[in-house]
């Protein structure tokens, strides 16, 4: 396939546009994207056959910051009254066996209209994919997609396991805890549910361990650590949640978060400050240069415009500073379902 579809938050397709143009292009593949504010997608065009999938598959998933699914895409059907099913089929006979297949729409008020028709066809559609052989259990790793633009108009395409959301519309929907001190803390739920290998959660988070929290107040970040069993410093001037202080597993430190430093080593440092991106980054280069810790998690506050060029002179802030001091690392940076104007990056030191 030629083409590239990628889910994004609304307000965020010309900065995930210019990312997966950027992307392609260091894949060796050249093409122009479709981007429409408030569309919710972004369409890549590439040039040949085999394009698509040349550089989805030269992608890890959380590379790519803005794109909450990337599928490799046909052109765009067009429907005749009464002929989705068929117009589907038809295309589906150039795609690769799949072991599943999703219809989805947009994270849009349109697209939340055309559930009701992505519920009506789903059956019928799945039924159709049976019969003709198109899901085999055997094609592990393989996913068919069928994204509605509208009633008459969507794209049907294949995503890989090795560089996808595995969740429907890329969005991971979680539970707010009746406990929560704030709505944040669910950012940073995600955020390790999304960088955290689960082979290595036993090794990364567990009880006994000593995590900071900058700009902890009213406590939204360190609820995710105490409730795990790791003992928090929280650091903000601010007030924290008395039932959270309650639990003996909190030091509150009074103090700037720019000024503050552990006496010791700690497990994970995590920041949630509204600050400057490039300042924020900086400061967490500091935390991993110094040895405070080898586990990070932050997010960077984005400005209104050219936002991806500002994720980019951050991570590459980061990169470089870790490199010139010869530390072993790992970065993923993702645009999370629970962020809103911000990105989410988590750093590992491993050696």
């Amino acid at each position: 396939m030629k083409n590239i579809l990628a889910y994004c938050r609304i307000g965020f397709e010309k900065d995930c546009a210019a990312e997966l143009q950027e992307v392609a292009e260091n894949a060796g593949v050249y093409g122009y994207c479709q981007a429409r504010e408030s569309d919710g997608y972004v369409v890549f065009n590439g040039a040949n056959q085999g394009d698509a999938e040349k550089v989805i598959k030269s992608l890890s998933f959380n590379e790519v910051v803005f794109a909450r699914q990337l599928i490799a895409v046909t052109d765009l059907i067009e429907f005749a009254s009464g002929s989705r099913v068929e117009s589907f089929l038809e295309s589906a006979k150039s795609l690769p066996l799949a072991e599943e297949l999703w219809l989805e729409v947009a994270d849009t008020n349109d697209g939340k209209a055309l559930s009701a028709l992505t519920k009506k066809i789903d059956k019928p559609l799945r039924q159709a994919w049976k019969r003709a052989g198109l899901l085999r259990k055997k094609a592990v790793g393989v996913r068919h997609h069928a994204f509605f633009m509208e009633g008459d108009k969507a794209y049907l395409g294949v995503s890989f396991s090795e560089c996808r959301s595995d969740f429907p519309m890329g969005i991971r929907r979680l539970r707010f805890p009746s406990a929560g001190p704030s709505r944040s803390t669910l950012k940073l739920e995600e955020a390790m549910l999304q960088f955290v290998p689960e082979k290595t959660l036993d090794r990364d988070l567990n009880e006994g361990m000593v995590a900071v929290d900058l700009g902890a107040a009213p406590g939204g970040w360190s609820y995710q650590f105490v409730k795990r069993g790791i003992f928090t410093i929280s650091v903000d001037n601010g007030p924290m949640q008395k039932e959270l202080m309650a639990t003996g597993l909190v030091d509150h430190q009074k103090v700037d978060g720019f000024k503050f430093q552990p006496e010791k080593p700690v497990d994970w440092m995590v920041c949630d400050m509204v600050e400057r991106p490039i300042m924020v980054a900086k400061l967490m280069s500091k935390w991993l240069v110094e040895g405070w810790t080898k586990r990070a998690i932050f997010n960077l506050k984005l400005p209104m415009k050219k936002r991806h060029q500002e994720v980019s002179l951050c991570l590459e802030e980061i990169s470089r500073t870790l490199d010139d001091a010869g530390l072993v690392f790992e970065m993923q940076a993702k645009h999370l379902y629970h962020d809103r104007e911000e990105v989410t990056v988590c750093v590992m030191v491993r050696a």
